[in-house]
């Protein structure tokens, strides 16, 4: 990865991602939609995790199940 210095340090992006893949135990670089493709995930997917990784720098934690509107239905028998 190179930095660059002097006054085209303020042009790039804040939030600037790179898509890595390990293949036969080598490091590679992959195109974003390459990253999708192999993840099997959409666009704006990535764009949540790449929001929530911005402030913390660790993954979103799985909110799955949390519904907090209505009673499971195992708290009803």
């Amino acid at each position: 990865m190179t930095t660059q210095q002097g006054s085209n340090a303020a042009a790039l992006p804040v939030n600037f991602y790179r898509y890595y893949l390990t293949v036969h135990g080598e490091i590679k670089l992959i195109y974003f939609k390459a990253c999708l493709s192999t993840f099997g995930i959409t666009k704006s997917r990535l764009e949540k995790i790449q929001k929530n990784l911005t402030p913390t720098g660790m993954a979103p934690l799985d909110r799955r199940g949390e519904c907090q509107n209505r009673p499971k239905a195992s708290e009803r028998y």
